[in-house]
């Protein structure tokens, strides 16, 4: 029978060096991180919301439609009368087309 020591040496050793390199590499990763990083601290949580941050959140992206609509009618004068959420109609049309287009199961 041979002799497999060399080979098993060459194994380890090498594997060993990847390793040690991939873990190298991750604490460079994390430590760049925290030097370049986001300097933003997350909110605490005792802070209560002010009504603009409730307003933030419930209130639909008025700007951004009003833009849209500027940029679709023109430079004329409009005049938004109302607008509608209307994610649950979405959710619900995406739902029956996944429903719609399901491939048939095989052997069931």
């Amino acid at each position: 029978m041979p002799d497999l020591t060399a080979g098993w040496e060459i194994i380890i050793l090498g594997t060993g060096t990847v390793f040690i390199a991939l873990i190298f590499l991750g604490l460079v990763v994390v430590g760049l991180e925290k030097i370049f990083g986001p300097k933003t601290t997350p909110p605490s949580q005792d802070q209560p919301l002010t009504e603009q941050d409730e307003e933030d959140k419930t209130e639909p992206p008025v700007a951004a439609i009003t833009a849209g609509i500027h940029a679709y009618k023109g430079a004329g004068r409009f005049k938004i009368i109302r607008i509608s959420h209307r994610g649950e109609e979405w959710a619900r049309w995406g739902r029956q087309e996944l429903i719609n287009n399901k491939p048939e199961r095989k052997g069931s």
